[in-house]
């Protein structure tokens, strides 16, 4: 199971940016860019909530996302988004090596669906698990659980690839050997995962191994 978001594409630099951003021009408050970094992997209402409690702040998260109009959504929008170096590739062969293979992020479907109808992608997958089809995101382990139910597979069957500490926490809370992939521009805190891998070719290399 891939996450989308750094793992799929290179977004969160620009999902960090938009955020500081639009807190910044919307509601005149200016965060941090560890702060906005501890949300990357949080959907909207948990970080909205995270943010209220830390600046102490009341922002509404309707409030919040009835503002998304005014910026490019990256998903629709940003003419550069293409997969992360050989994921196509990799993800592409490993029906042939046994595998499923789902995507489970925390991003609401709409987008998702988007962004990989623009990719070509959608094809590689045999199920998407988005934000809004769970009632707690990441880092709760709600979306790999429901992943774990797509898939057919017990968890332990399961390897989970992930880019954020939210959704290293949410696939290790869910019982699934996780992978920290260190292939985007930002590279986040995966310590918690079970092995850290830094490309798609390496990726592909210990999948392969492990199907022998």
């Amino acid at each position: 199971m891939f996450d989308f978001d750094g793992v799929i594409v290179d977004s969160e630099r620009y999902a960090l940016e938009l955020l500081m951003r639009m807190l910044s021009s919307e509601f005149s408050l200016d965060i941090t860019e560890e702060d906005a970094m501890h949300v990357i992997g949080y959907n909207t209402a948990r970080t909205i909530g995270y943010i209220n409690e830390r600046y102490g702040t009341a922002i509404d998260v309707d409030d919040f996302v009835s503002r998304y109009p005014k910026y490019d959504n990256f998903y629709m929008d940003y003419p550069g988004i293409r997969p992360i170096d050989h994921a196509m590739e990799c993800i592409g062969r490993l029906p042939s090596l046994g595998y499923k293979v789902g995507l489970v992020s925390s991003t609401r479907s709409l987008h998702i669906l988007y962004a990989l109808d623009r990719l070509r992608m959608v094809r590689l997958f045999d199920f998407i698990i988005t934000g809004d089809m769970v009632s707690r995101s990441k880092p709760a382990p709600d979306p790999y659980l429901k992943g774990i139910a797509f898939s057919g597979c017990q968890a332990d069957e399961c390897i989970v690839v992930e880019d954020s500490p939210a959704g290293v926490k949410a696939a290790k809370d869910a019982g699934i050997f996780t992978i920290g992939f260190k292939a985007a521009s930002i590279r986040l805190d995966t310590s918690l995962a079970d092995i850290e891998i830094g490309s798609y070719k390496e990726l592909e290399g210990y999948l392969e191994g492990l199907a022998r």
